[in-house]
Formats: C-alpha cells, structure tokens, sequence
C-alpha cells in the first residue's frame, strides 16, 4: 500500500512539474510591429512593466511601447530596466512577438 501511495504522489509531483514547465507565455499582438506579417510564436521578447496599467498600455500599442523601452537589460526575461511609461521598477513582465529573428534583433539588447 505504501509503495501505491508512493507511486501516486510522484506521478502527482511529475505531472505537476511538467504543467509549469509546458507554460508559455502568450504575446500580446497578431502581427509583427515592425513588418505586419504574422506573428512566429518563437520570436518574443518581454517588455518589462511597473503595473497592470502599464501592461495594458504595451497591448494596446505595442509599436508605440517599443519606440519608448530602452533595450538595456542583461535579463533573459526582458529588454528593458525600468518601466518605459513611469521609469519604475519592474514587476510584470508583456510578451510580444515578431515574424523573425532580424525584426525581434532590433530590441533585442546587445
């Protein structure tokens, strides 16, 4: 009996650990900002925010937000080091996408 419990909470525990890792995040836009084409699901980068405020600003106007982010974070997670609308520092993180590697390029820090 113990060696059933066992078996369940490790497949429990497994299960677990693989829905965490198999979520993605999902961008806010449909089209590339800089060509218009469809998105590839694959080029994204995060656009640090301050609030859900600021979050909502970057899904209304993506191409505006980034006219205004500033790529000079080291951070895998995001481009920017503070809030491009309030200067803040970060707590939520906005996934946009492009259609290629050398539109995603352009805010991508060097």
């Amino acid at each position: 009996m113990k060696k059933l419990i066992s078996i369940f909470i490790a497949a429990i525990l497994g299960f677990g650990a693989y829905a965490f890792a198999a979520k993605k995040a999902v961008p806010v836009n449909e089209k590339c900002p800089v060509s218009g084409k469809a998105i590839n699901a694959d080029q994204t980068i995060g656009i640090g925010v301050c609030c859900g405020n600021c979050a909502k600003k970057v899904a209304k106007d993506v191409k505006g937000t980034l006219a205004k982010v500033k790529s000079d974070s080291k951070d895998p997670d995001t481009v920017n080091k503070s809030c491009p609308f309030s200067g803040k520092g970060l707590k939520k993180v906005v996934t946009v996408a492009f259609c290629c590697g050398n539109c995603k390029g352009k805010y991508t820090p060097k």
